[in-house]
């Protein structure tokens, strides 16, 4: 029985934690992925696409220097997975065409998905979509505004409310009616639940960790995995510890 295809593969993510995460994941559930290089910048993502001629490419939309859809535009690659914090950019295109994406942070069901959808077309070639034009949809959307961001929060502690600004906190914990919002200083009371909360913060400085807690990852100073495999992180200048979720561990393996 002769060996499985070695697959080449590229991955291009500016946050160099989760490039690692990603490449680890991949190697478990694919073994015949070879992951050729990470890069975490458009221009060295572009070069080696051309240096390098991978078969499939993971390319983050917002890198510095070019952009994972103004790389793609430059080259030519077999299957195209984009990564992205931010939904708006998954257009219904990408289940259809040879292109599918990734929403960070991604789950391992998600991931597993997507592999399986590479296998699939791998194994199977089909038609090759229109990619120009499914890029151009993608540039037109990067190009619009992006989603308002939080700068203060109104709080309560006792009958006064104050106005807190985001870059104090350092996490939020859902209660049964409310949310607490820790700074280094105080916790504050917020009615606003989690759900609400998430597509309002910076993806890029806020992660979920848990279904009860967002925390900012200029917080955390490490995380630590027990040995029956459950992660908490403890926060700089802080005694206590965050719980951190099995749906949401993948996001502190290289730490």
């Amino acid at each position: 029985m002769s060996a499985a295809r070695k697959i080449l593969a590229l991955i291009a993510e500016d946050e160099p934690l989760l490039a690692a995460d990603l490449a680890t994941r991949l190697s478990g559930l694919w073994p015949e992925l070879e992951i050729a290089e990470l890069v975490h910048h458009g221009p060295a993502a572009l070069e080696a696409i051309q240096r390098l001629q991978p078969e499939v490419v993971f390319l983050d939309i917002r890198m510095p220097g070019l952009s994972g859809i103004e790389v793609a535009q430059q080259v030519q690659v077999a299957h195209l997975v984009f990564v992205t914090a931010y939904d708006q950019y998954a257009v219904a295109a990408f289940e259809s065409a040879a292109v599918d994406y990734l929403l960070k942070p991604v789950s391992d069901e998600r991931l597993a998905q997507t592999v399986s959808r590479l296998q699939a077309r791998i194994a199977q070639p089909a038609s090759p979509a229109d990619l120009g034009v499914l890029l151009q949809q993608l540039m037109q959307r990067t190009q619009e505004a992006p989603p308002a961001r939080l700068k203060w929060i109104r709080a309560s502690v006792g009958s006064d409310t104050h106005l807190v600004d985001v870059d104090e906190v350092l996490y939020f914990h859902a209660d049964d009616k409310y949310t607490l919002l820790q700074t280094a200083k105080r916790e504050y009371l917020i009615r606003t639940p989690l759900k609400e909360l998430l597509p309002q913060l910076d993806p890029a400085r806020f992660w979920q960790i848990h279904r009860n807690t967002i925390v900012a990852t200029a917080a955390i100073a490490c995380a630590r995995r027990a040995l029956n495999g459950r992660v908490s992180l403890s926060l700089h200048g802080r005694d206590e510890t965050l719980d951190v979720s099995r749906a949401y561990a993948h996001l502190f393996r290289q730490m």
